[in-house]
């Protein structure tokens, strides 16, 4: 999703591809081109990202959890006890939806939690569809228990969408649900900014390491990390796949392998750093605990002071190109919305103070 900055001739014209370090700088805008040509799709077939409302449920109803069935951990996770974190809701799809309460384990594709009793805080991306806010109709706020086979369905009345989300980097990540009617359900703090937590919980039914989805909720004790540690990781994943394509592109083309690797490396070295102000990262160096796919627009929570506060939103995690799920990758941190960085916006919201 991220491609600026990556190249040598992004502020070179091409004579100066073709004077002094000839190798490396042709190399370099050789490969920048042929990068863009193999990678990049053609304008009429270019789409927004997929929206969990659409990938998630087919992944949930393929392997529906029986009764009595709790998987172990989700990536260093522990099933949350009833009633321990009342405040945590999943957003089901409303088209899967039947009678038969095994369609609200299947319809589950985001979490999200209760900041008012009426007002649901999730991310942007869990409710954004083909660059468009789902309407209200679209899905179900599940509220009232830990297993997703239970609960309360409530309706919803307005979605709002941060004016600044960016699809592409995830910018801005944020958005709230209004539901028709008070939910009389405990709600969760949000971070004002004073929080300044080192350990926190995230919550959700997303994927297992194991390639399962839950039916209980499950949580995962993190370490919230600096962004400067989590720009290392990530761009770690970026030079690594970089270098691979760039030896792919070397092959197609017979350039020698010096040459890449002179050209790898300074591509490498300019890679931008993949987060912004509004983003903040948690989990363990191991990568054994992490959230993954399902788990989005849940909640990042700390303790503060004796009380629990939500301080970032699942949103995205990075992992290599070749790996199977990006979820639980060592040196590689989940990024989260910094919900303080959107407090402002959230009170003006919902009209708190």
């Amino acid at each position: 999703m991220r491609g600026q900055g990556l190249g040598v001739c992004n502020t070179r014209d091409t004579r100066e591809c073709a004077s002094e370090g000839f190798a490396v700088k042709f190399v370099g805008c050789l490969v920048l081109l042929g990068l863009f040509v193999l990678a990049v799709p053609p304008v009429a077939a270019q789409s927004h990202p997929p929206s969990p409302y659409d990938l998630v449920p087919p992944l949930r109803a393929a392997q529906v959890v029986p009764a009595g069935l709790r998987p172990a951990g989700v990536f260093g996770g522990r099933e949350i006890a009833e009633g321990a974190f009342a405040f945590q809701v999943a957003l089901l799809s409303a088209d899967g939806l039947s009678d038969d309460p095994e369609s609200q384990y299947r319809s589950q594709f985001c979490g999200g939690a209760l900041i008012a009793p009426d007002w649901v805080l999730t991310a942007a991306h869990c409710v954004v569809r083909d660059g468009v806010a789902l309407t209200p109709d679209k899905f179900i706020v599940l509220a009232g228990s830990i297993d997703l086979m239970a609960g309360r369905r409530l309706a919803a009345s307005r979605v709002i969408v941060h004016e600044r989300f960016d699809p592409d980097s995830l910018d801005h990540d944020v958005a709230l649900i209004e539901l028709t009617a008070p939910s009389g359900l405990p709600t969760v703090g949000i971070d004002d900014g004073t929080a300044a937590a080192r350990a926190a919980t995230v919550l959700g039914w997303g994927m297992t390491e194991n390639g399962a989805y839950p039916r209980y909720l499950l949580g995962s004790d993190l370490e919230i990390v600096t962004s400067a540690a989590c720009d290392s990781g990530i761009r770690a994943i970026y030079a690594g796949d970089l270098r691979d394509s760039l030896r792919q592109l070397g092959a197609r083309y017979h350039i020698p392998a010096r040459d890449l690797d002179s050209a790898g490396d300074e591509l490498a070295a300019r890679l931008p750093d993949p987060l912004t102000g509004t983003m903040l990262c948690a989990g363990l160096e191991t990568g054994t605990r992490d959230s993954c796919y399902g788990d989005s627009g849940g909640p990042l929570v700390a303790t503060v002071a004796g009380r629990v506060v939500e301080v970032g939103i699942v949103s995205w995690g990075e992992g290599p190109s070749n790996a199977d799920i990006k979820c639980g990758h060592r040196d590689v941190y989940g990024v989260y919305s910094r919900v303080a960085s959107v407090h402002d916006w959230i009170a003006a919201q919902i009209g708190a103070p």
